[in-house]
């Protein structure tokens, strides 16, 4: 279990390159490539997290694997209420640049991505990722129908719709007692706005659509069905109950065949803190859940 520990090393420096908006790229050092390494490395950050906090787990990744291309994906309250086309359009460059650099390489090459998705923002955006991509090689002959591998984290997710909830995701990062007092009434006439919209034109929830995505096999094309996933979260997150989380698992569990998920349940960290609470360990099931991961039997 060494090689799954922490390294003492510091975090190498990592530079970011605009991939569109709200998207960026770290590039890997081909000189160090390595075929069991994810090619692409996708960070979801949790709603308004700042850049300078993704680029920490970025340069974390980046130490375990310098080959991979690290792309940072920013969430922001306005993705609530955008239209799906908006959101479809800030990740397409991040699609496209998936399709060049893995789908579209040849049998042999490294078709690795890990996807690591923090709180609900960073789950939206890694549901719409996947959305874009299904898009994207269901409507191309000329991408290898191949199998890629794949793994994912998803960290202090998926919440419910509840309006709860989503005053939580906004509040995601704030600490103080009135700047969350202050978010709570244009939060609420935002939802008020949500609800009116989504009932005009017989939109699904966002949290019931982010839970459905995920309780359906195949999250990118031509992954395996069920690859490998873990769940990171603690029973002492006032911001995503526990049993949110738990509820999901229980469906995951009963499906069939079942999906291949590890779980770390922490019991004392804060929402989004997990890392921080205990670092070896969280980085040992990232670790962990890419070493599972494999290119086996795959379908559109």
């Amino acid at each position: 279990m060494d090689s799954l520990q922490l390294p003492a090393t510091p975090a190498p420096q990592v530079e970011l390159h605009p991939l569109g908006q709200d998207v960026y790229i770290s590039y890997g050092d081909r000189t160090k490539a390595d075929r069991d390494d994810p090619k692409v490395i996708v960070f979801f950050g949790w709603m308004d997290a700042p850049i300078r906090a993704a680029t920490k787990f970025a340069a974390k990744h980046r130490l375990r694997w310098p080959s991979s291309d690290i792309a940072i994906v920013q969430s922001h309250p306005a993705f609530i209420w955008t239209s799906q086309e908006r959101r479809d359009d800030v990740l397409r460059p991040l699609a496209e640049h998936l399709v060049s650099t893995v789908y579209q390489q040849p049998a042999g090459a490294n078709k690795g991505i890990l996807l690591h998705a923090i709180s609900n923002g960073g789950a939206f955006q890694m549901i719409t990722l996947s959305r874009v991509l299904h898009s994207l090689i269901s409507s191309s002959s000329d991408i290898p129908r191949q199998p890629i591998r794949l793994a994912t984290i998803i960290d202090s997710a998926p919440g419910t719709g509840e309006y709860a909830s989503l005053l939580a995701t906004f509040n995601t990062g704030t600490k103080s007692p009135t700047a969350k007092a202050l978010k709570s009434v244009p939060v609420a006439l935002i939802y008020t706005g949500i609800v009116l919209r989504r009932a005009a034109l017989c939109e699904q929830n966002l949290f019931t659509n982010l839970h459905a995505r995920l309780q359906a096999p195949g999250l990118l094309p031509l992954s395996d069905y069920f690859a490998p996933r873990v769940y990171i979260y603690s029973t002492a997150d006032a911001m995503v109950p526990f049993a949110s989380v738990e509820k999901h698992l229980s469906v995951l569990r009963r499906s069939g065949p079942p999906f291949d998920f590890a779980v770390e349940k922490y019991t004392k960290s804060q929402h989004v803190l997990h890392e921080r609470e205990d670092p070896a360990r969280y980085w040992a099931a990232v670790r962990a859940v890419w070493e599972r991961s494999a290119p086996v039997r795959a379908k559109l």
